[in-house]
């Protein structure tokens, strides 16, 4: 159940992000709606977006034509109950708005460490030196098991790159809190209790 409605409420924010940017948007070219669900149009490119996320392999095999006509299914149910959640403006409740607010945040950051974590990897160069070094630190075990100091050059000259982009995101990561200007409010955090209050409802709450 529980998983059932958090996909629910994934759908609902994916779904109200697109209809804000297709309301920003000009509207599409009558030649590229392939459905019309009471006053919103589904694009070629909404299908598509949606095919890649929820069938990116089984468009491939032969009954692409049968998985076609589900994707449109989940297209018009999604719609529909965002339409429905829409009139009776459950997109104005605070708890949704503040739902919709974490996961921008999420989604964000995800993006940017993502962003970075390529950066540094592109940048991160492993010496001839050092994969002799890491190879020779490794246990007799772990030589056996890769084989001769040749054959594991490519294994461990990655594994140096990721921690050393791993390292540099960590000193970037430390750099933006060094540079930042952070203030506590030591005070009023003390007020703030963590756990179950008297009356039975856990999270966090003030005294």
């Amino acid at each position: 159940m529980d998983r059932l409605i958090k996909r629910c409420n994934f759908v609902m924010v994916m779904a109200l992000v697109a209809g804000l940017a297709m309301g920003c948007a000009k509207k599409p070219d009558k030649s590229r709606i392939v459905a019309e669900i009471n006053n919103y149009q589904v694009t070629i490119d909404d299908f598509r977006q949606k095919a890649r996320m929820t069938a990116p392999n089984m468009l491939l095999e032969s009954n692409a034509e049968k998985v076609k006509g589900q994707v449109m299914e989940d297209i018009i149910n999604e719609e529909l109950l965002l339409q429905e959640a829409q009139k009776m403006k459950l997109d104005k409740d605070k708890g949704f708005m503040r739902e919709i607010e974490n996961y921008w945040k999420q989604a964000l950051i995800k993006s940017l460490a993502v962003k970075k974590g390529e950066e540094f990897l592109a940048a991160s160069e492993v010496s001839d030196e050092e994969i002799k070094a890491e190879y020779d630190s490794m246990s007799k075990e772990w030589q056996a098991a890769s084989g001769p100091h040749g054959q594991a050059v490519a294994q461990i000259r990655e594994r140096l790159r990721m921690k050393k982009a791993r390292d540099a995101f960590e000193r970037w990561n430390a750099g933006l809190k060094n540079s930042a200007v952070i203030k506590k409010r030591e005070d009023v955090l003390k007020g703030v209790k963590i756990g179950t209050s008297e009356s039975g409802n856990g999270g966090v709450y003030e005294e």
